[in-house]
């Protein structure tokens, strides 16, 4: 029992950040890009992707907070956990040579992925359960529900995101699928005044609105009485090309292949 107690405590003790989280974000990942079709996806639309990915990854947190009544950002405030999440998706889904999606193939690799996400889940569901127990002190069965969702949260917003990535053809240009100039506008300004906010950028809070505030009527006003572009498409068509410079285009070869198939069917 000694080092049962003493192999429990240095899990419990075991740091969640980097290796746990690491190999939960690259397994979700990795899983995710096994299924049919989800590699076109993210080429045709790598924001959806992201999001979808994002939110599975962190789906424990998302639902479990909703649960407790707590602020559904919270699994998004660690700067450093929400960044890796974002470049596991990069590196499975753009990585130079598929490194990473292929060493996540390996079976000895699997297996010691899969002992360090269970070990993570096991460490969510405790965390699930000590926070329920602070609000329902003594009633077991929300303590039961809540602590179950920190484990297995991630099945159900993974039947979301299939649904998505599988019907997208069929679905009307949302802002996961096509993103908006009033979106794009929207983050870039949020980023601004939050950067003024905390102190980032030397200016008021009355002068950072006054500018975004001019900025964004003046751009609208060229957009609708000129007819001037969205200034964010060269910023979004270099970004993709950044993000993609490593891999293939599988959209592409697969639309082929779909064309060939069918001239075959018709002769």
């Amino acid at each position: 029992m000694e080092m049962i107690d003493t192999v429990g405590d240095y899990l419990n003790q075991f740091p969640y950040f980097p290796v746990l989280h690491s190999v939960h974000c690259l397994a979700t990942t990795a899983s995710i890009r096994s299924q049919p079709g989800s590699l076109e996806f993210a080429h045709k639309h790598p924001l959806a992707s992201l999001a979808g990915n994002t939110m599975i990854i962190n789906a424990g947190g998302i639902l479990v907070a909703a649960s407790l009544g707590k602020p559904l950002m919270g699994p998004f405030a660690n700067v450093m956990n929400t960044f890796t999440a974002i470049f596991m998706w990069w590196l499975v889904y753009f990585g130079p040579g598929e490194v990473a999606f292929n060493l996540y193939k390996i079976k000895p690799v699997q297996i010691l992925l899969m002992a360090a996400r269970e070990t993570r889940r096991c460490k969510k569901i405790l965390w699930a359960v000590s926070s329920a127990a602070a609000i329902f002190e003594g009633q077991w069965i929300p303590i039961v529900l809540v602590g179950a969702l920190g484990g297995c949260s991630g099945k159900f917003l993974q039947t979301t995101e299939e649904s998505v990535r599988k019907h997208s053809a069929e679905m009307s240009r949302g802002e996961f699928l096509q993103i908006s100039f009033v979106t794009k506008a929207s983050l870039l300004i949020s980023g601004i005044l939050s950067m003024i906010q905390i102190g980032l950028i030397p200016l008021t809070i009355a002068q950072g609105l006054f500018f975004c505030t001019a900025m964004l009527v003046c751009v609208n006003l060229g957009m609708s009485l000129a007819g001037l572009p969205d200034p964010f498409h060269p910023i979004a068509n270099a970004t993709w090309k950044v993000v993609s410079i490593a891999s293939k285009e599988p959209a592409k070869e697969s639309a082929s292949k779909v064309a060939d198939e069918d001239m075959k069917k018709d002769n």
